[in-house]
């Protein structure tokens, strides 16, 4: 009687060790999983921060140009012009209104990122009919580079000397402000227009 009671109790004693070693190998699992977890989360979270950080840092700006000189004038085309010499300027005359406008500007941001730290600007004139307008397309398609909203005066005056007639059209300044191709390929045209830009660095 005495043997069969103490092989009950080894039985028991058994089952209990195997219990508390399950337990503690589930418990270290789990602890190790989340570890892992916890892990992969902080990865992304830093590449994550390390992307947005290289990506502000490349990112080309925009500048928005006033109606006005300083001295109170309307500023002209050639006013604006006069601010970059020294800069080939590459002129889009577009209105966030024109569906060929629209069309061009992801081929215009490429040809833009192509000669980022280079003495190009890009120059945005609008014929956009309500200053709203204007700015809510260039934030919409997110268009880096120097936006002029001239005022009525100036944007009739730029129209009569150079013959825009239609939208889009396009503009080549060299780098002393002399406008050396007034009828411009469209950025569409991609190593047409980047050839001609790269012949007045």
């Amino acid at each position: 009687m005495k043997k069969f009671i103490l092989f009950i109790a080894l039985i028991a004693s058994a089952a209990s060790c195997a219990s508390e070693k399950k337990q503690a190998s589930a418990s270290t699992d789990d602890s190790n999983a989340t570890a892992s977890t916890q892990n992969r989360f902080s990865n992304t979270s830093n590449t994550s921060t390390n992307t947005s950080t290289t990506t502000e840092d490349k990112e080309p700006e925009k500048i928005f140009v006033g109606q006005t000189n300083a001295d109170g004038s309307i500023k002209m085309f050639e006013d604006v012009l006069a601010e970059y010499k020294g800069k080939v300027i590459y002129v889009d005359f577009w209105a966030s209104w024109c569906p060929p406008c629209r069309g061009e500007m992801p081929s215009s941001q490429k040809l833009h990122s192509q000669f980022e730290g280079k003495d190009v600007v890009f120059l945005y004139v609008s014929f956009d009919r309500a200053e709203d307008k204007w700015k809510n397309g260039i934030d919409k398609m997110d268009i880096k580079g120097v936006h002029f909203y001239p005022a009525a005066d100036a944007n009739q005056a730029v129209s009569s000397k150079y013959g825009i007639s239609g939208i889009p059209r396009y503009m080549l300044v060299d780098k002393t402000g002399k406008v050396v191709n007034p009828d411009a390929p469209r950025p569409s045209s991609g190593q047409v227009i980047a050839g001609l830009i790269n012949q007045y660095l």
